[in-house]
């Protein structure tokens, strides 16, 4: 099936507007699952368990982007930061 690349970011940016824009990303992931987590406890009194492991990772992340943008404050550095997302349609479940 047909694939799509799509630049979300591409740039040089200051330490502290690398982290907004990175950390923005991040916690609209966060609270996306942590709805999705909800929605799922209210309708079926269970946990999505796809959405808390997420929520872990994405937290670590979190920490990752913001001692990594603190290194780039202290050595004065810019940061180049670049994300792709890549799309694939793939056939209905059961369908080859």
């Amino acid at each position: 099936m047909e694939n799509a690349e799509i630049s979300l970011i591409s740039g040089v940016f200051e330490s502290d507007d690398a982290r907004d824009l990175l950390l923005g990303l991040i916690n609209q992931k966060i609270q996306y699952h942590q709805l999705k987590n909800f929605s799922q406890q209210e309708r079926y009194g269970t946990v999505d368990n796809q959405s808390t492991s997420r929520i872990k990772e994405l937290a670590q992340a979190r920490l990752n982007v913001e001692e990594y943008t603190k290194l780039a404050t202290s050595l004065g550095c810019t940061l180049s930061v670049h994300a792709r997302i890549s799309i694939q349609l793939l056939p209905p479940a059961g369908v080859m």
